[in-house]
Formats: C-alpha cells, structure tokens, sequence
C-alpha cells in the first residue's frame, strides 16, 4: 500500500604618382545634379572653410531617417600634396555628402594625407552613422593603390559602441593607369604577355601583404626590351631568365630579379606576390585604429563605403604604396597624383533592443544523475550549454502583458538567440518593461529561472543582452522525490530518523522502496519521503504534502489515517489533516537549499475492515 504525494514548488526570483590618366588633369564640367558613387551621403551645409588648411564646418541633414546635427572637418597631416584642397562644396549645401580633393605635389613622394571629420548630433533620438567613400561628387579622376588608416570614437550620447563595417565593395573595373601589369597584365603562353587587361574586382582589400609594401609595383609591359604589343608582347630576357626596361622607357618599377614567374600577380610564386590582398565582403567589420588597401579606380567607378555606427569621430589616414609609376622615369614609392576622399552621415531611427539565449540549463551533462556547478543555476554557460528552439519570447507592458511592444518565435532548429527590437517612442515614460519566456513543447518543460523579467530602463541606454531563460529536460529536474514505506505495530513512540533504509530492502524491517503485500490488519504503514535539490539554486516556496489512501478511491478497500507520533509537529500547516483522520496531510511553506535534502516522516493506521 503507498500514499499518493504533491509537490508545489516555485522557483526563486532572481533571476562591430601613378597619373590619372586623361580624367586626372581635366576636371569635367558636370552639372551638379551628376554625382559620383556613392551616393546617400546626406545633404552638408559648409558655413566655413578653408581649403589652404583643409577645414570646414557646417551642418548636416543625415541621409535615413533625416536626423540633424553639426560637423568639422580637419586636415591633420599632409605629405607630398599641395596646401590647398579643393572641398565641396566649399559654402552652401550640397546633397551628397562632403568631398576634398588633394592635389598633387610631384616633387615628395610616399604621399600622405590624414582627415578627421567629427558629428554632433543634435539630439539623441536616432544612430548616426558615419560614412566613408573615394568621391561623391567627381565624375573625372581616380584614385592610385592605398594603404587607408581608420581610427574612430564613440558619439557617448548612446550606449552602443562605435563599430566599423564594410556597408559595400562591389565588383569595378580596375584602372590601369593606377595599377599597372603587376596587377592586371596577363601571360598568354610561353613567354607571351598582354596587357592592359580588363579586369573588374572589388576596391578595398585586407591589409594583409607578408611582405609589406615590396609586393607592389607599377610597370607597363610594353615599357620593357622586347617586341610585341599591349594585347601580345614577347619580353627579352638575359642569360638568368630577367626582363628588363628599354632605353627611355623606365615607367616605373620591376621586382627584384624580374623573370618570367614573377613579374604577374598571375603567375608569381612568391607568397608575398601572388594572393596577398583578399577582397573584404560587406559586414567585414574593420577594427579601431587598423587598415585596409583600396586599389585604384575611376571615382566615376568607385562605389565602396566603409561605414562607422555611433562614431562621434572618424580620421583617416591614406599612405600610397605602390612602387614605380606611370609618369616619371624614377624609382619612387608611393607617389600619388590627386585623391579624393569623401565623409557622410545617415541616421536610423533609433531601437530599443533586448537579447538573449533560451537554453538548456543542464551544466552540459549529458547524464541526468550527474550534476556541476553549472546544472540548474539559471546561470547561461555558452561554453558547455546550449540553446533551446521553439519558446516565444515577448516585450510586454509589465503591468498589462497584453500590450506586447515586439515578439519573436525561435525556430524549431538553432541556438535559442532572441533578439528583439522596439522604437523608443514605443516606450516613452516607461521605467521598467518586462520579458516574458513561454513554450508548449515538453521537450524541455521544467523551468530554472521565471518565466518573467523585469528590464528597468536607464537613460541613452538602448541595449539590453543576456536576459536569458533556462529550462531543462524532466531528466534533469532539480527537485528527485523518494518514498519510503515501513510496517510497524503502531508504537507510541516512534524515533523516525533511527529506523534504517534496510540494506534487503524490506519494508518489514526499515523504511523500504518495495511494494507491501499481507499486511496484517490493524498494523500501520510509517512513510519517509526525501526531497533532494540537486539544483545550485534554492527552491522557495516549498510545500510537501501527500493525500492518504481513501476507501473507495483507486481501489482502496480501507482507510488510511494519521496517527501520532508526530514529527516536527511545528512543520506541519494549519490546514494539514488532524490525527485520526483522514486526508491530506501537509507542511509549512519553507525553502529548500540548494543541493540539500528534507525528510518528511509520518506514521499511517490502516483499517481493519472494509467498514473501518
């Protein structure tokens, strides 16, 4: 004979000088409804500047959401370029951003030029982001191969933190006259070239050259003693196998011991020569105070954007590295010939967001007997735990849970990652919203920390992470129940903990698991149930109670009733059945520890008759 026994349990509350050929030196006459790539660089207002120092301020209406705010605009460092910068629009407002133009200045080389452009936001109420591209406005010129240099701050109005992306780098013909036959010349058979070849690839590159600037040279193959022309040319080569240039014809620069097997990109063998520059994808994310390489492109061509979220402040630097060029007969490093650089702001209304995981609070085991300081702790360990599909996670009014701001469904496959997203005019005047946790399924159906959170609010705070929710398999359940059962004459007298788990087994001599058969009439039953927490979180709230054996009921023939003794009578609630009776019997409200057990004893009559 056993008694039925409830649990009610409820879990605490806590819970990123090559020449510009032809377009260079003739500055087109272009309307200014034409405009160069790329475009939504947001319209600039210049009310002051200075083109013999580089400078200018103003306002600007950021392209988006058409957020407002102020900018600067500071030349820091200028090497091999002349003083004066050509900056449009250099008054008034212009819709695309702002422009500077660096002009030449032949007789430096290893050119050099660094800008910061600052933005102050006029309120607080969107992201502004800071983008970066080759021209807005130009429709003549290119840029030669560079080494650019991005440092940048955080605008400390939002809490985000400034981060640094590729927002585009498509594929655009590559300009010749920029980049010479080390990069785009092409060997056809044997000892074969040609050159000038067509070739359309991405702009900006991963600064990852093994072998520094030495990789990168500028040369023409027709510049070199051989016969041919630019679609077939057959180089001469000395005794060691080596090109050389031809009398008057030194336009730039070869590599050391220049042979047939390195002289291309294409068929160079050295590491350093052949695949060193990788194009960057969009969402790359380039870090504080690193660099990247763009290669040379008409600006009409060049549509690249590098794009700085909530940066109050971006400086570039911009270093030519090629070696050799395709204007002056010198060996020369980094000469560049004008280079455009352009800045633009657009905003985003701003989001609250809130994320986190759903997930399995097992500590990582996969034995659901053994447990670690990680299994049921309501703590998200990314290392050892993973997530849960298929819960549905709420922003909530947190006194009416049916204003619901946003909602997410967690696919029935993948990690458990929530992310949800709301307007801050959604929330105005809110101090506290709450996150609310549910899933139907029974995969995972025992929770380790509320199926509600409260988020307080706080001030140009807009991001809210790790408000995870924990539940674990019915293995992995925190709360192990043991019942015991031990006949006995019904003695006046009972010490409950002296009487020992028989080592048979036997519920006729100590408190046993097995079944009771043949018990005589009028003896009684003593039951001992333990309650173990395997859990590193306390259970509050705790109440054990067990329904005795009602005639009638399930097949009973006889009563159960509670007799005395009792055990730690002050543990027993008001409401718990009186002896000599039958019912429900019950304790107080208490709080299981974490990884304790409570033994619950008392001692059970049974009638003697089916009339008793």
């Amino acid at each position: 004979m056993t008694a039925r026994f409830f649990v009610l349990l409820t879990l605490p509350t806590s819970f990123s000088l090559w020449a510009k050929r032809g377009l260079t030196l003739t500055l087109m006459a272009a309307s200014f409804n034409l405009q160069a790539a790329p475009t939504n660089m947001g319209s600039m207002t210049v009310t002051s500047s200075n083109a013999s120092a580089g400078t200018a301020s103003g306002t600007y209406v950021a392209a988006g959401s058409g957020a407002t705010g102020s900018f600067t605009l500071v030349r820091n460092e200028n090497i091999g370029y002349n003083n004066s910068a050509e900056i449009t629009p250099a008054s008034g407002t212009r819709t695309n951003g702002i422009e500077i133009r660096n002009d030449s200045n032949t007789s430096i080389d290893r050119d050099k030029f660094k800008y910061t452009f600052t933005i102050t936001p006029d309120d607080n109420a969107s992201i502004h982001t800071i983008k970066v591209g080759q021209a807005s406005y130009s429709l003549g010129g290119n840029s030669e191969i560079a080494r650019q240099t991005l440092s940048f701050t955080q605008n400390s109005q939002i809490s985000t933190p400034a981060q640094a992306t590729i927002r585009n780098n498509p594929n655009v013909p590559y300009f010749y006259n920029a980049m010479g036959d080390y990069f785009m010349g092409k060997k056809l058979a044997g000892n074969s070239f040609s050159s000038n070849n067509t070739v359309t690839l991405p702009q900006l590159r991963f600064d990852s050259s093994n072998g520094g600037d030495s990789g990168l040279y500028y040369y023409g193959i027709t510049a070199l003693n051989g016969s041919g022309n630019s679609s077939s040319f057959t180089p001469t080569t000395n005794s060691s196998g080596q090109v050389s240039f031809a009398s008057g014809q030194k336009r730039g620069t070869l590599p050391p011991m220049p042979t047939f097997t390195n002289i291309l990109k294409e068929t160079s063998t050295s590491p350093n020569n052949q695949t060193t520059y990788r194009a960057l994808n969009v969402n790359d994310i380039i870090a504080n105070n690193s660099s990247y390489v763009s290669y040379g492109i008409a600006n009409t061509d060049s549509n690249y954007v590098l794009a700085v979220k909530n940066a109050k402040t971006v400086t570039l630097t911009y270093e030519g590295i090629m070696r050799g060029n395709s204007a002056i007969e010198a060996d020369v490093v980094g000469e560049t010939y004008n280079e455009w650089l352009s800045f633009g702001v657009e905003s985003e209304p701003l989001y609250y967001v809130f994320s986190g995981t759903v997930f399995n609070d097992n500590g990582g085991n996969t034995n659901p007997q053994i447990n670690n300081s990680g299994y049921f702790n309501g703590i998200f360990d990314a290392v050892s735990e993973s997530g849960i599909s298929n819960s549905t996670i709420k922003l909530v009014d947190c006194n009416n849970s049916d204003i619901v701001y946003a909602s997410e469904n967690l696919p029935m496959t993948g990690v458990g990652q929530y992310q949800l997203r709301t307007p801050i005019a959604n929330l105005s005047g809110k101090n506290t919203v709450c996150l609310i946790e549910e899933n139907s399924t029974n995969t995972h159906p025992i929770r380790t920390t509320n199926s509600k959170k409260q988020v307080d609010l706080v001030t140009n705070k807009y991001f809210y992470d790790t408000n995870n929710f924990g539940r674990v398999a019915a293995e992995n359940a925190a709360l192990v129940l043991i019942k015991y059962q031990y006949v006995n004459s019904c003695p006046a007298t009972i010490d409950y903990p002296t009487i020992s788990n028989t080592a048979a087994d036997n519920p006729n001599s100590g408190f046993s698991t097995k079944p009771i058969d043949n018990i005589e009439p009028g003896n009684c039953i003593a039951y001992k149930i333990t309650a173990t927490n395997r859990a590193n979180l306390s259970i509050d709230n705790f109440i054990m109670q067990d329904m005795l054996q009602k005639k009638g009921e399930k097949g009973a023939v006889v009563d159960s009733k509670l007799i005395a003794p009792l055990y730690k009578p002050n543990d027993y609630a008001s409401d718990s059945v009186a002896i000599g009776n039958n019912g429900l019997i019950k304790t107080k409200i208490f709080t299981l520890a974490a990884k304790s057990s409570y033994d619950f004893y008392f001692n059970t009559k049974y009638g003697t008759t089916q009339s008793n």
